[in-house]
């Protein structure tokens, strides 16, 4: 019989036959794989998961009704519905033994039906298994299905595992972590795990004893890579006993992952939490950065801010470098917008329980981790305790995002740990702190100025005889400008100079003669001696 033509849908027209079945899209996709693209059935059952047996039998469906015998089938009225033995008999080893393999279950759900002098076929007793295992809640909070766990096995040998992380399964069994590279490494120590539990203690030769199906195929296919067909072929196994084995050892993986969780120790933070940015390909800034490596070992403090675009994060990032290089411990800490931060101040203590826990004290760590946490000042009061003599650098990035409360909290045991000397501080943002002194900390110039880098080079080194204020630094820029200005037109080059060109000159300082002059008269006129005699006897 040869077969009917497919006919090729748009993703419209397949959403307005099959609506939300995705069982009937996904035969609709195996059909054209075979059909319209003329793959092999071999290459086909194997992308998508089935038997050939299951392919011819969606062949000879679509064949006899076309495309709606692709829809999938409404239960109602069948053994789940009504009751059956058969279907209680499964229901009730499946709730004493969960992961039980599914040839195990069956000789026991004989058993139980011989005792009532009854029979059932092997393909409905599978057929319902594989119902009430998905429609079964289990000890987790949300649904596993074999979809969702076959998803996430196919991300298992990433790294960093991102994907796991992000992926449903670790949403339904980790919900309360919502960081997803620290969930996808406990998720994947997990999954290996309980893929470990799937290796028989006693068994006999892997070709001859069936109980090492199981962890063959998981681990050959998720942890070492193999193609299952290589595997097919190596364990000797039919198509459809494979598929069989294959579903049941991820039946057992989705019973064993919620105690394996359980039983885990708990998670470490990922150093990718506290370490610096990368360094900048080009780097000029040599003198400023010894600069704040210089008040830094003096003071225990550095506050670099200034404008946006003045250089702020390469300077921090070189300096956490120099540190790191000379053996030092730096903790470093992003803040982010206030539009995409919930909590600056739980972040920013998030990112120094890391770091404690990183350096062997988890304490503050694993007490952020529970669902109720404890109140704010016990936090701190573990924090400070944890900081004392740590002798650490902790650079805190756009410093002027860092609002609220808990963040003013969090800064205040900082700030103490520092005037204590157990830390070294490192503030970077766009403003000074409002108890800076601003004589002490100038704003970072840009780095195409140079003579506003030479006067704030001369104020951070506190060479000023006056005290500095943000007056002193125009004054010394303006000096620094007008020598340039007057170096501009050498004294022997004037006789040159047309007298279209003088005028032009002129014009030009026309500006300035007329700020001398109001600075002129601002200044104070001595007194007459009459008047000041005159005072003197007042």
């Amino acid at each position: 019989m040869a077969d009917a033509e497919l006919p090729r849908l748009s993703s419209a027209e397949l959403v307005a036959r099959f609506g939300a079945d995705e069982a009937a899209l996904r035969r609709y996709r195996m059909l054209v794989a075979l059909l319209r693209e003329g793959r092999p059935a071999g290459e086909v059952a194997r992308t998508f998961g089935v038997s050939r047996e299951s392919l011819r039998r969606l062949r000879r469906a679509f064949q006899h009704g076309g495309l709606a015998a692709l829809q999938s089938r409404k239960r109602g009225g069948g053994h789940v519905a009504r009751g059956s033995p058969l279907a209680v008999a499964i229901r009730q080893e499946l709730s004493a033994d969960p992961g039980v393999p599914a040839a195990r279950l069956w000789r026991r759900v004989q058993d139980r039906l011989h005792e009532q002098g009854l029979t059932a076929p092997r393909s409905t007793f599978y057929r319902l298994l594989a119902q009430l295992r998905a429609e079964a809640p289990g000890p987790i909070d949300g649904r596993v299905s074999v979809g969702l766990l076959r998803e996430a096995l196919g991300d298992l040998a990433e790294d960093p595992p991102l994907a796991l992380g992000r992926s449903e399964l670790a949403a339904l069994l980790l919900p309360n972590d919502r960081d997803p590279l620290r969930r996808g490494h406990r998720l994947q120590d997990a999954l290996r795990a309980a893929i470990g539990r799937l290796r028989p203690a006693e068994a006999g030769p892997v070709l001859d004893d069936p109980r090492w199906r199981h962890y063959l195929i998981i681990a050959g296919e998720y942890e070492i890579g193999e193609e299952r067909a290589a595997l097919q072929a190596a364990l000797a196994l039919s198509t459809s006993t494979y598929s069989r084995a294959k579903r049941e050892a991820l039946e057992r993986l989705i019973a064993l992952l919620p105690s394996v969780l359980d039983e885990l120790p708990p998670a470490e933070p990922p150093a990718a939490l506290i370490a610096p940015p990368p360094t900048p390909a080009i780097f000029d800034r040599e003198p400023e950065l010894e600069q704040y490596m210089a008040r830094l070992r003096r003071d225990g403090l550095a506050l670099i801010w200034g404008p946006a675009g003045v250089g702020k994060l390469d300077l921090a990032a070189m300096l956490a470098d120099r540190l790191r290089d000379r053996g030092q411990k730096v903790v470093w800490h992003t803040c982010r917008p206030p539009d995409a931060e919930a909590n600056a101040g739980l972040r920013l203590l998030a990112t120094l329980a890391a770091a404690l826990a990183l350096d062997g004290r988890r304490d503050l760590w694993d007490l952020l981790a529970a669902p109720d946490s404890a109140a704010l000042a016990h936090r701190l009061e573990l924090l400070a305790a944890a900081l004392a003599g740590r002798h650490w650098t902790v650079i805190i990035m756009h410093m002027h995002w860092l609002g609220g409360d808990e963040a003013a909290r969090v800064l205040d045991v900082l700030t103490a740990a520092q005037e204590r000397r157990d830390i070294r501080l490192v503030l970077v943002g766009r403003r000074l702190p409002e108890w800076a002194a601003p004589e002490r900390w100038p704003p970072l110039p840009f780095p195409s100025d140079a003579p506003a880098r030479r006067a704030f080079l001369a104020a951070l080194a506190g060479q000023h005889l006056v005290p500095w204020s943000p007056t002193t630094l125009q004054i010394d820029l303006i000096r620094e400008r007008v020598i340039d200005l007057v170096a501009a037109i050498p004294a022997e080059s004037i006789e040159a100079l047309s007298a279209v060109q003088i005028g032009q000159i002129l014009a030009a300082l026309r500006p300035l003669e007329a700020l001398a002059a109001e600075l002129r008269a601002s200044i104070p006129r001595p007194q007459p001696a009459a008047e000041n005699d005159a005072r003197s006897a007042v």
